[in-house]
This record gives structure tokens, sequence and C-alpha cells, in this order.
């Protein structure tokens, strides 16, 4: 009998997923601490921008949030494996030394080896529940971002299967013959590229802040009137966004839910706010 595993050439290339910030570090408060002070920074960023009236091109609050989810997701990795290995080693060293204290002589006569061996087996139990939960919270995670859950991938089998076309590969711009991706995340920086040379298309970088006004003026110019706003500085959609209105929109978004491409689950949101 042979066993063959046969991948066709054009077959897409499957990566691990996306990272996710694990649950169980929402209790960490040295963390929360560290990510509050990179808020604060942004905070100032945003502000100085803001009446310095920097070039909204080069620096603006987008290319600011962005900077601070990416500290955000190291600051988090580094406290992940900081966490993971202190846990781990403890539990290993506690382990050690329960074997030893086991393996004395006096263990069934001497009541402080029999103390020491409790309160040893006590520590070892709180470890090894606080793994399990971190582990299981992580799990719970894993099913909720990839609707392994009721009401998701469950409802899901019933909907209408509409068909779709997988992009396989992407061809690399000016190549020579021509060449192609197939990792999804090396396809998505194509398409980004991509998009990216169209927003900045017949905009010369030389052009000054008053030039590119009035490039913009008039283009809105030439909007029909009948199309404008009777008084666009009225408008609800004119309105700021108060600190109210943001805290009642993050009480309503649900926990357990995927998380978007920045790992940031609302739950760290929600602890930054409390």
């Amino acid at each position: 009998m042979v066993s063959v595993r046969y991948t066709p050439r054009d077959a897409p290339q499957i990566g691990k997923g996306r990272w996710t910030l694990p649950l169980s570090l929402l209790n960490n408060e040295k963390l929360l601490g560290k990510i509050a002070e990179q808020g604060i920074i942004f905070h100032a960023e945003t502000t100085r921008d803001r009446f310095e009236q920097t070039d909204r091109r080069t620096a603006n609050i987008q290319t600011h949030w962005e900077a601070y989810k990416n500290s955000i997701h190291k600051l988090a990795k580094e406290a992940a494996k900081e966490c993971y290995h202190k846990i781990t080693s403890h539990i290993t060293a506690l382990e050690k030394d329960l074997r030893e204290t086991n393996n004395k002589p006096d263990i069934s006569t001497n009541k402080e080896t029999q103390a020491h061996k409790a309160i040893l087996s006590s520590q070892l139990k709180h470890l090894k529940k606080k793994d399990a939960k971190d582990k299981k919270d992580l799990m719970k995670a894993k099913l909720a971002n990839h609707g392994e859950c009721l009401g998701g991938m469950w409802s899901a089998l019933g909907k209408e299967k509409r068909p779709r076309s997988l992009i396989h590969r992407l061809k690399i711009p000016n190549t020579n013959p021509p060449q192609y991706k197939r990792s999804s995340k090396r396809m998505a920086e194509l398409a980004c590229d991509h998009h990216e040379a169209l927003q900045n298309k017949d905009i010369d970088p030389n052009a000054n802040i008053e030039e590119y006004d009035m490039m913009i003026n008039e283009i809105l110019n030439k909007i029909p009137a009948n199309q404008c706003l009777e008084d666009p500085e009225r408008t609800t959609m004119n309105w700021k966004i108060t600190e109210e209105q943001v805290s009642k929109a993050l009480q309503h978004m649900k926990d357990n839910t995927a998380t978007g491409l920045d790992g940031c689950p609302y739950k760290l949101w929600k602890a930054l706010e409390k």
C-alpha cells in the first residue's frame, strides 16, 4: 500500500492564522498600565498634530492609531511569553520540590515536612488551575474566532451558499517572465500596495498644502447644487463624538466575537476604560 499526498501547484498557501491577544492577559495590571501609558503618548501626539497643523499626508490620527496598536501587539506578546515562562518554570520547580519532599525518610513523622508538603501541593494546585483557565480562555477565543459555537457556524449551515471565486494567486507587478504569490499574507500585501498606489495616483508629492486644498475645493465646487447639504455645519455627521457615546458603544460590544486584524479583543478596551 502506497500513501500519496497530492498538492496542486496553484493551491493557495494557508497560514497559521492571525494573532489574538490572550484574554488571560487582561488580568495583568502591569501590562494594562503599560498599554495605558502608550495611550497617553498616542493622545499627546494627536493633540500636538492638531495644534501644530501637521501635514496629514505625513502624520495623522490613523498613522498614530496604527502605531499604538502595534505597540499593544508587541507589549502583549512579551507579557504572554514572560507569563507563560514564569508559570511553567514555577510549576516545574514546585513539582521537583514536592518529589524531594515526598522522598524524605521522615515524611510520615515530621510535622514540619508534612506542612511543607501541604504548602507545595496547594501552590502547585493553584498554578495548575490558573494554567488550565488560561488554556480554556484561549480555546474559547479560538472557538469564537472560528465560529465553532451555537449561532455562528450552525446558523451559517442554513444560509444560501453563494458562489465565490477563490483567488489562488496574484501576479507580482512588473515581472517578466510573470511571477506569482500564493501566500495569503503576501497576496494581501500586493493588494495593499496596489490600493496605496491608486490613492497616490496623479498627486504631486511636492505640492504644498495651499495647492492641495485648492485642488480639493475645485473638485467640491463641481458637485451639483441639488446634491449638496443645505447646512453642512449643522448635520449630525459633523457633530463631535463625545466620551459618553464612545463608552455607550463600547458597552454594547459583544465580548466573545472575532477580533480584527490587530488582534485586540473588545475586552481589552473595556478593561482600559475601567
